[in-house]
């Protein structure tokens, strides 16, 4: 899919991840150190990442839980038989991903606390936006969008307050959020902010909504726009410094502790 402007509904992640535009990540990446996003690898599937993928498909698209994933049968691999039934399942799933049936109950679990916040029939999941920022072709997804407000499920160690808040300074969560709010305006996409719902991983599953205040958007935008100079710097000069700096750095005694 070529990059235009505008929204998308309804787009199959695989034609999103295709099209040639930058996105939060890259710029929450470049704010960390432009050396390894620039020799990022391909995303690589993790435990982590296939739970994370379930969780937001039965919360946000259970409806489609059947176009994506399959349940593993139970079986003992161990066993001949066993691992022969598995591997007769495996030829026969197509372009599927088994799960466990551990890990849908779990995500299930989980969507159930959290249901008074499952998007409605009139929110719109999934959102897909492309757009200009700063001369630069960028796209986002949002996770649902109640025409007002933007939103993001996050499934966390920790969704305490001060949990949280090490969360968002540590995955530049600010900066995601500052983009997707700017990404909105840009194509006239009313919002009046950005929320999280943050749950956490492990039983009972506390949780917790967060937003950004205007201040804290603010500041996203700024870490934003300055990563966004460094990569165009870097792409420009072939030069990609490792943690944005050079030289030897010098450790004062008010680093320490």
């Amino acid at each position: 899919m070529n990059f235009k402007e505008g929204i998308y509904e309804d787009l199959p992640f695989d034609q999103y991840n295709e099209i040639p535009a930058y996105r939060a990540s890259d710029l929450k990446d470049v704010d960390r150190c432009v050396y390894s996003w620039k020799h990022k690898e391909g995303m690589k599937d993790t435990p982590a990442l296939l739970e994370g993928r379930v969780q937001h498909t039965v919360f946000l698209e259970h409806h489609n839980f059947k176009n994506e994933f399959i349940i593993e049968p139970s079986v003992d691999k161990r066993t001949k038989a066993g691992k022969e039934e598995h591997q007769a399942f495996l030829q026969e799933v197509g372009n599927l991903t088994p799960i466990s049936q551990e890990l849908y109950d779990t995500c299930m679990e989980r969507r159930e606390i959290v249901s008074d916040y499952i998007p409605s029939k009139l929110d719109k999941v999934e959102l897909t936006l492309c757009f200009t920022y700063h001369n630069q072709p960028f796209k986002s997804r949002l996770d649902w969008y109640d025409g007002s407000r933007v939103w993001d499920l996050k499934t966390c160690r920790d969704a305490s307050p001060r949990g949280f808040r090490s969360a968002i300074n540590m995955f530049r969560y600010h900066m995601q959020a500052s983009l997707y709010i700017d990404a909105c305006r840009l194509l006239n996409l009313p919002t009046e902010g950005f929320f999280f719902l943050a749950q956490e991983k492990a039983h009972p599953y506390p949780y917790a909504v967060y937003t950004m205040s205007d201040e804290a958007l603010k500041y996203g935008q700024a870490k934003n726009e300055q990563a966004l100079k460094v990569m165009l710097e870097a792409k420009e000069q072939n030069n990609y410094k490792p943690y944005n700096i050079e030289g030897i750095q010098t450790v004062e005694l008010g680093d320490l502790w």
